[in-house]
């Protein structure tokens, strides 16, 4: 679908889910400003469960995450994600997150933007989980938190935590498109005095 009718269809999810939302946004290719969509991407923090189920039968129906065929399937509370086959033909995948995961669950769902040369890449979150394990000394992402190698959780609110904890500049979606366009802050050294780690 083309990004302009995408882009309304999600607005209007996005419109009638908010106010079962502490916080929603659209990630994804409509985020990046991809010409033609395939599905449409929504990062929430569920409010209120129930609520948000009925709020978004009006648009489709849910169907069985993590596989390819389109089998209904109800859905359930405390998922960590809810996919959907939309009246309007495209499919809809809610990842749900937290306050604190946030910004890393974010960038993740946005994803990677199409190339120079017109090839997709997908390597921008793979890329920037693999900064984080070589500027952390081989820590982890575990449930899109940055983790020490010691175990504590890095809390990551914003997309923008999340690039400076890992020493890179901030980069628009639609420039998410190479390893090149990743750009270090020099001289970096991680140092998380200020920053909140998870209890």
């Amino acid at each position: 679908m083309e990004l302009l009718a995408a882009s309304c269809h999600a607005h209007e999810i996005l419109h009638s889910i908010l106010p079962f939302c502490h916080r929603a946004n659209i990630a994804g290719s409509i985020r990046r400003g991809k010409t033609h969509v395939k599905d449409i991407e929504i990062v929430a923090i569920i409010k209120d469960w129930q609520q948000l189920f009925t709020a978004l039968t009006d648009f489709g129906m849910f169907i069985k995450p993590g596989v390819p065929e389109i089998e209904p399937w109800a859905p359930k509370v405390n998922a960590k994600y809810l996919r959907m086959m939309l009246n309007c033909g495209l499919k809809l995948d809610l990842f749900i997150a937290s306050p604190e995961n946030w910004g890393g669950l974010f960038m993740m769902r946005t994803g990677s933007g199409v190339g120079l040369d017109g090839k997709a890449f997908s390597g921008f979150a793979p890329t920037m989980f693999a900064r984080w394990k070589k500027v952390s000394g081989g820590g982890r992402m575990i449930n899109c938190m940055p983790t020490m190698p010691d175990g504590r959780k890095v809390i990551v609110r914003e997309e923008e935590d999340f690039f400076k904890l890992l020493g890179v500049e901030f980069i628009e979606p639609e420039f998410r498109i190479a390893r090149y366009s990743v750009r270090k802050i020099k001289n970096y050294e991680l140092n998380l005095d200020g920053w909140e780690i998870a209890s």
